[in-house]
């Protein structure tokens, strides 16, 4: 749920070169009990499925990427650019996210579901299932393309590709 926002953020920020800015969308800070109570479930919500470490991956990933990119860049600047990388500054653009979604009750079942051993199962398996399922959507896809192509061949509207 949260790393494929997570991903398009941060090619869209290293496909444009902009480095380490402060987030722009985090969450203001509450003295509202429950709101800080809620912000946390979220963040705990977060934690339990496993999405701080696969940003963290993915952070890892994307900077091991954008170096062999640039390999004239010293290894001095990658080491500050990483430092600047912060998990939790992801984290708190994320929550307003689904806060915006959830109340505060949904995302304690949430959490209490994640707790539960099929919830478990789900964190581990959902990686594959997306995996897979975009494999048959761009199949599904791509047969769906070549299908329009011919009927609008068949009836005129285009030239054959052939």
């Amino acid at each position: 749920m949260f790393v494929p926002a997570v991903v398009l953020s941060l090619v869209t920020t290293f496909n444009r070169v902009t480095f380490a800015q402060s987030p722009t969308n985090t969450i203001a800070p509450s003295n509202n009990a429950q709101e800080i109570e809620k912000n946390n479930n979220i963040k705990k919500l977060l934690e339990i499925t496993g999405a701080k470490n696969v940003s963290r991956q993915i952070l890892t990933q994307l900077l091991n990427d954008f170096k062999s990119e640039y390999p004239q860049v010293p290894q001095k600047f990658w080491n500050t650019f990483a430092a600047e990388l912060k998990i939790d500054d992801i984290v708190n653009e994320i929550i307003p996210i689904y806060n915006k979604y959830f109340t505060n009750e949904e995302i304690k079942q949430i959490i209490a579901f994640y707790q539960t051993p099929l919830g478990q199962k789900t964190i581990t398996v959902i990686p594959q299932i997306t995996q897979e399922s975009t494999a048959v959507g761009i199949r599904y896809g791509k047969v769906a393309v070549e299908r329009a192509l011919k009927k609008l061949e068949a009836e005129g509207y285009i030239r054959p590709t052939r």
